[in-house]
């Protein structure tokens, strides 16, 4: 069994969750340095380059949002099956 830690799906859900309740409360204020390590973590165990340090709650959503999105799509593209390439004759 791997070890390598929890589904990436599964953190960006909670990251965007909390990043969503704390936007809708106070969505200019500087969101925690946990919260920044948080999405930096996330961006490098998702292969991204870590983007600017959100500088608000709105910013923290949008980049939590986007690493969710490529979270997703790296998963699907992990177990898609193969396609095709050529034709059997």
């Amino acid at each position: 069994m791997s070890t390598q830690g929890p589904d990436p799906r599964a953190s960006a859900r909670g990251l965007l969750a909390l990043a969503l309740d704390m936007a809708r409360i106070d969505p200019d204020r500087r969101p925690s340095t946990d919260m920044r390590q948080w999405l930096c973590d996330f961006a490098t165990a998702v292969g991204e380059p870590p983007a600017p340090s959100p500088r608000t709650n709105k910013e923290l959503v949008a980049a939590a949002l986007r690493l969710e999105q490529i979270a997703h799509a790296r998963a699907d593209q992990a177990t898609a099956p193969p396609q095709r390439t050529g034709v059997v004759g």
